[in-house]
Order: C-alpha cells, then structure tokens, then sequence
C-alpha cells in the first residue's frame, strides 16, 4: 500500500502548461488544493487538461463561481467540459437542489457542461475521495477480476407494489447481461433481503449497485445500510438511487450520498467511488415513473450507447427525461457526487500493447503510436504526451489504432506518454530524448539488459546486437499499425561464443517505412526506418 500513496504523491505537477486553459475545472477552497492536486496532475498526465482553481480567485459567492466558469466557457482557448466543485455547500456555495445552476452556460436551465461534486467538508475527506478516484481509473483492482462483471439492483416494495420499482430493476439488470455480466443481484424486501445483503455484496465487489424505493436520507429498512460496514477496498462500486426522499444534500453531511463517498481511508478504502440521485422529496406516483426513467437512462447511456464518463452519463440522462417529459423540477433535482470525468468499468480491463518509437533525438520529428489489445487495433484510445512545461499534445487514434504527433523537444529527457482506453488497462510509459549523434541504446528488459539496432534507416538488412546475458532471443517486428510482419522466434548468436552478439538480419520481403522490434515481449520498442 506504500507504493499506492507514492504513486498518488508523486504526481507530475503541470500548472504552467495551462495557461491556454483546462477541459476539466476543479474549483475548491483553498485549504483544500494541494490535496486536489494530484487529481488535476492525472486527468492532465492522461491527456484531460486540468485546473484547480482556489475560491479566493473565482469567489466565494455561487454567482461569482458561476461568472468564473462562465467566462472561462467563452473565452479560454480550451474550455471547460467538466466541472468539480470540491466541498459540501458549507465550504463550496451551491445553488437550490442540484449542481446545474454551474453547468448551464445559455441560461435556459439545460446543462452543456458534465459537472460533479465532492461531499467533504475536511482536507481529510477530500484527500479519500481523491485517493479513491485517482486508483479507480489509475491502477485498477485486478487481483480478483470477477467484480468487473457483478453489480446489484434492490426493489424496497410497499404494499401495494409500486409498478415501476421491479420492471426498471429488470431492465437494468437485462443491460447488464447483455454487456457480458457474470453475476447481477436481484434483492427485494419480499424476499428476505435486507442490508446486510446489500453490504456484504458490495464488500465482495460490484461495479454498480443501484436501489429503486423508498427514502429519505439512507435507504429504508429493511435496506438501511450503513456504508461503514462494506469492506471492499479498490472494488468501488458507482450507486445509483431513484427513491420517492432525497438521499444526498449539498449542503448537509449524513446523507447516505456523502457517507457512500467519504467513507474508509486512503490504507483501508470502502464504500464508493460515485453517487447519483435526488435531492427533493417527491412521492406522487407520476415522480416515481419519472425518476425510473432517469435511472434506465443513466445504464442505457453506458451500456448501449458507449457512454463510459460518469458525468456525461448523467447528463445524457437529464436530457431523456428532459426531451419526454419537459419538466424543469425533474431535469434539475438529479446531482452527481464524484468525479464527473470517471472512466467507468463495464468489463475486466484489457492490457493495452503501445507500439511507439522509446528514443528521439531533440529535432522537430514525427511519434508515430500504435495501440493494441490483444493484438486488436483499438480506435479512439487517448494519446498523450508531455514534457514538463515544454511538450503537451493528446489525440485519440484512429480506426488502426495509430496516432501520430508532431513535436519539437526543445532539449534531452524523458516525455511520459499515456494511453487510456474504454475498459483497458491505463499505460504508462516514457520515451528518451538523447542528444543527436549518441549511439543508441533502448533497456527492453527488467535486468537493464539492451538491444542495439543499425543502421537505420536500413535497407538490405539491419544488425542487432542482442544483450549479453542472452543467448537466444526473441525479435518481433511490427508496422505501425502494430501488425507483425516478422518473427525471429529464436535469435542466436553467431557463433555462439561471439560475446559482441550481431545478429544480421535480412529484411526481404518487408516494405519501405517505419517499424518497430521488440525484444522478449518487453513493453519499450526500438524504431527501425526502412527505404529502398
């Protein structure tokens, strides 16, 4: 658990690559902004520019935060899509029963921007809800991987049923099904399920647990839970409710909403990652039916319509109940605590393969990255790369999995580059800028060993130079689609007692242009340019 709070503070800080803007906007009270820090430096880092912004700067009124987030909409060269408001409404204003009054940039009640908030009313809170947001999306729970395909509906009934509690449960689970789901809980009170159920399936571990019935600030008995008693660590579930009573308050703490967020600590995390639900007390019948479509429409946006952020999943579902209903009440009592830029999880993350060049010299040149998952191309992974406050350039790939930057490093180092795709696992990488005329040299293995590659460009062939501790080695070959074009699947020294260990290699029948070799299966590549 160490090596988790390391990685956690020891977060690139890129405030001065910002100037131009920020697509996510996380204002805060001051005492509060180095514990955010860390979520600003990985939205940033994976290529989702971030701004922590003190209300000393905006102010401390909810008209004054809205100007600033207005004039930010309209002027910055980046604009906010994502907005976090970092307290309770007694450390950060809010405005009536839900958070749109920041995100509506026309005026006419809709929002256009995701926005969502965090519930804590202490640095100490908020450096959990960090924690927990910054491992969700970061390092993924993959010790027991079965949780990514188990959530949980709970049907509280009343006497008479209520006629949309169950079918809507039904309908969720069905999507989830349909997504691959091993395991989807079916409690109701008629049954004999109460909160234990409920705790102990969440301990467990469930992507999503959403409830549909009767509350007003925790789920009613017999489904009280009490979020203490979860024990789930890192398998953080997102919990929706549609209840007649309100379950969360922006501006009072004890609601079943901010304990789901603020409980456990950054050794020993439990409860949740994210919360969705009402704030207004509504038990007509017609509010009922109404809320359920909220509730369909938030799964329904994940799950049929490839909508895997947390807050433009709810805000695709404010539009539904927008666009059928018109009501402005309906549409503006749904807020979201959490992260409105999460990633959500749908499937067991898959390893992502990056096929790029690990050294560059400090001239204008072309990165060409390839991004695969076994050994499928995948479109519309986020690309970015950065270099202090020199390099910051993010993309999304293409049908073939290729992204391609052209960059100008203005001096020798190191530029992270990031990859992030939807249920894949996060890449983390680095590529050398080495002074031009420097032989060289690529560690491809965890023993330092390294492979040599010349000349490149190559045409009839090209040597390697395997590492010394290696008497047979694997070389594969890949175009920049991440194809493999060659396989040398045992490399030998030649002769065997040849300790500068060459290995000529002909290169017929493989085209002109760009290539990359691994050697072992390792995760950095070497770039080999071929011409005729």
């Amino acid at each position: 658990m160490k090596k988790v709070i390391l990685v956690i503070i020891a977060l690139l800080c890129v405030s001065g690559i910002l100037a131009d803007g920020a697509k996510y906007l996380i204002i805060a009270p001051d005492s509060f902004i180095q514990a955010l820090q860390p979520l600003a430096d990985w939205k940033t880092k994976k290529g989702v520019k971030a701004m922590v912004v003190p209300l000393s700067v905006t102010g401390n009124t909810a008209s004054q935060v809205k100007n600033y987030i207005l004039n930010a909409y309209n002027t910055w060269e980046i604009r906010p899509e994502y907005i976090l408001l970092a307290g309770l409404g007694t450390v950060v204003p809010y405005i009536s029963s839900s958070d749109d009054f920041f995100a509506d940039m026309t005026g006419n009640y809709q929002i256009e921007l995701s926005t969502g908030r965090f519930p804590c009313a202490t640095i100490s809170q908020c450096q959990i809800i960090v924690a927990k947001t910054i491992l969700f999306e970061r390092m993924p729970y993959m010790d027991d991987t079965t949780w990514y395909l188990k959530g949980t509906t709970i049907v509280n009934e009343n006497n008479p049923p209520d006629p949309y509690f169950q079918p809507d449960c039904r309908y969720i689970r069905n999507l989830m099904l349909a997504s691959g789901y091993i395991h989807v809980d079916s409690f109701i009170s008629t049954a004999g399920h109460n909160a234990t159920s409920v705790e102990d399936a969440i301990t467990e571990g469930r992507t999503f647990v959403v409830y549909r019935g009767w509350a007003v600030t925790n789920w009613w008995s017999p489904f009280n839970v009490d979020p203490n008693r979860t024990n789930n660590g890192y398998k953080l579930p997102i919990v929706i409710t549609g209840t007649d009573g309100p379950t969360m308050s922006l501006s009072t703490s004890g609601y079943l909403g901010d304990r789901f967020l603020n409980v456990g600590s950054i050794i020993n995390p439990k409860g949740a990652v994210g919360y969705f639900s009402t704030t207004v007390l509504d038990a007509n019948p017609s509010t009922n039916m109404q809320r359920g479509t909220v509730v369909k429409g938030f799964f329904k946006a994940i799950f049929e319509e490839n909508i895997c952020c947390m807050g433009d999943a709810a805000k695709r579902t404010k539009f539904v109940i927008d666009s059928l209903y018109g009501i402005q009440a309906r549409y503006q009592e749904w807020n979201l605590f959490g992260d409105p830029e999460l990633n959500l999880w749908t499937a067991v993350p898959k390893p992502l393969t990056v096929i790029y060049d690990s050294i560059i010299n400090p001239t204008p040149c072309s990165v060409a990255v390839a991004v695969l998952s076994n050994g499928i191309a995948v479109w519309n992974a986020l690309v970015c790369l950065m270099k202090d406050t020199t390099i910051y350039e993010y993309g999304n790939t293409d049908s073939n999995g290729i992204k391609v930057f052209s960059i100008l490093p203005q001096d020798t180092g190191t530029i992270s580059i990031t990859v992030t795709a939807r249920s894949c696992h996060p890449f983390e990488g680095v590529i050398r800028v080495l002074p031009e005329g420097i032989e060289e040299r690529s560690t491809l293995d965890a023993t330092g060993t390294t492979l040599e590659v010349y000349p490149s460009p190559a045409k009839a062939f090209f040597t390697l130079r395997l590492p010394q501790s290696a008497d047979r080695s694997q070389i594969k070959i890949f175009d920049v689609s991440g194809k493999l074009v060659k396989e040398i699947e045992d490399c030998i020294r030649q002769p065997r007692n040849d300790r500068t260990g060459k290995v000529r290699v002909s290169l017929k029948g493989i085209s002109p242009g760009i290539y990359f070799l691994r050697l072992n299966d390792e995760p950095v590549t070497k770039k080999l340019v071929i011409t005729k």
